[in-house]
């Protein structure tokens, strides 16, 4: 079995980490986060830090996309994938498998 634990923000992804969590998962400030509110999860910046805290400790990081894109804003989704792809999570967490077309 493997502890796999949200990360809302950067100290609660240290604090995951540093207290048993086999991986931790995280979203963008964004629409493309179901758990998207004021205060909470990363911007390209954090997320690279964490990541780096993470896989140092052995541990995986996954990324939320967990919210269907409308057609309006499609390319925020798009847009998140790439930065998926450019952070090196180890997966993602979707909602909609069109989103990696």
């Amino acid at each position: 079995m493997e502890l796999v634990c949200p990360a809302g923000n950067l100290p609660s992804l240290k604090a995951a980490v540093d207290n048993g969590a086999d991986a931790v998962y995280f979203g963008l400030r964004n629409d493309t986060n179901a758990r998207h509110f004021p205060g909470l999860n990363f911007n390209e910046k954090r997320a690279r830090e964490g990541i780096a805290y993470a896989k140092a400790r052995g541990k995986r990081v996954f990324m939320a996309i967990n919210t269907y894109p409308r057609p309006e804003g499609w390319e925020r989704w798009s847009q998140a994938v790439d930065s998926a792809a450019s952070l090196s999570v180890d997966a993602l967490i979707c909602a909609d498998i069109g989103v990696l077309v």
